[in-house]
């Protein structure tokens, strides 16, 4: 991404008291805090769809990173105003939302959203997508039409409840290459937007052209771009979720040591391209249970396999001198993961802290009311004592 962070000591910092400074003091922060992710290439995001016997699609999603985003669920209400970001500080496209949804949001933007689902059932994603990530040219005569990367999320939620609606209304926006406020920085993101029947698609802006794509692994990750992933895909279509059990040369039998003979070869690793092998093969091999709920709960178990704790990955770069240092991990965890069933229109979710299943029930959010809520994510490691539970048993009978 190859930006270049301000000089500026932090004892410099200490003495900037008037209004500008402070905005300056700002820029400089958030831009080295994004000039060091960018760099570090810390992202490891992994989403899949699945669907239950019932019919029902639940889209599933973790979230790593090398930066704590205190995430809270962010609940958007139907009628709430937006103005649009369009390059050089200039007032973007201006739209009311026409539907209601919730979603993570993040601290440097604290009205956006990462994820999300409305209350039509549509679910957008952003993905972090380093090094591939090139927005469209900014357009003056277009500004009316112009959004930021970081807005596109909540644009498409709050104005489109069908694939089709995502289909028409894509190509009359510019989402334009443009720098975070406050910082020097441009969000590398790409995106999977999926509905209540199951369609997927992918959309990413690669050297300025817009690229969508259907998705028929159901499967995202991160660089490089969706269609390299797909064709990496022909890499493996040895592995089977069944047993080989033995190989026969010449007159010895090789015998395999145990169970799960027929994925030897699966890459384990936690880069983009392991992650979508496995995320595809896994999602596509999973038993279809009977339920949503049921699906749901499947969906936390595949999640877990991807789960990053910390300091299994560790970036080499070291944070810039004299930033607050409060939002930085040691290495990358998986932040929070959530899963969106979009029959019943519930959201499940839980964080890094605290490992609880938590959930949100769109029918009983109140989406009538412009403007902003959030429910408080619970980070705090809470174990149930069932000790005063024993009972006694005669396992003779």
């Amino acid at each position: 991404m190859g930006h270049s962070t301000p000089q500026i000591s932090f004892g410099t910092f200490l003495k900037l008291k008037s209004r500008a400074k402070l905005r300056l003091m700002k820029k400089f922060l958030f831009t080295a805090v994004f000039a060091f992710l960018a760099s570090s290439q810390v992202e490891a995001c992994t989403a899949f769809q699945l669907k239950s016997q019932d019919g029902a699609y639940v889209y599933c999603r973790s979230l790593e990173f090398g930066l704590k985003l205190d995430s809270n669920l962010l609940i958007v209400g139907r009628g709430t105003d937006f103005q649009g970001t369009a390059p050089d500080g200039q007032p973007g496209l201006v739209w009311k939302t026409k539907y209601g949804y919730a979603g993570m949001n993040q601290f440097f933007e604290s009205d956006q959203i990462s994820d999300g689902m409305n209350e039509k059932g549509l679910v957008v994603g952003a993905l972090y997508f380093p090094g591939y990530a090139r927005f469209e040219d900014a357009e003056p005569t277009k500004n009316n039409r112009t959004i930021a990367p970081w807005e596109f999320i909540g644009y498409i939620l709050g104005n489109c409840g069908t694939m089709n609606d995502v289909i028409a209304i894509i190509p009359t926006i510019t989402v334009a290459h443009e720098v975070l406020p406050n910082t020097n920085f441009y969000l590398p993101l790409h995106y999977f937007i999926s509905d209540q029947e199951g369609n997927s698609l992918v959309v990413e802006y690669v050297d300025g052209q817009r690229n969508v794509y259907n998705n028929p692994a159901n499967v995202f990750t991160n660089s490089p771009q969706f269609d390299w992933h797909l064709t990496n895909l022909g890499n493996y279509v040895n592995l089977s979720p069944n047993n080989v059990s033995e190989l026969s040369i010449n007159n010895y039998q090789a015998k395999s040591f145990g169970q799960g003979s027929g994925l030897l070869g699966l890459p384990g690793d936690y880069t983009p391209p392991s992650r979508f092998v496995r995320a595809a093969l896994f999602s596509n091999w999973a038993l279809p249970q009977p339920t949503a709920l049921e699906t749901v709960r499947l969906g936390f178990h595949i999640l877990n396999t991807f789960d990053i704790f910390q300091g299994i990955v560790r970036s080499n770069e070291k944070p810039p001198k004299g930033i607050d240092l409060s939002h930085f991990e040691k290495a990358d965890i998986t932040e929070w993961v959530i899963v969106h069933d979009k029959k019943n229109l519930k959201t499940y979710f839980r964080t890094y802290g605290s490992l609880e299943i938590q959930s949100a029930d769109f029918k009983r959010l109140d989406f009538s009311k412009a403007g902003f809520q959030q429910i408080p994510l619970n980070n705090a490691f809470v174990v149930r004592d069932v000790t005063g539970q024993v009972k006694s048993i005669n396992p003779r009978l």
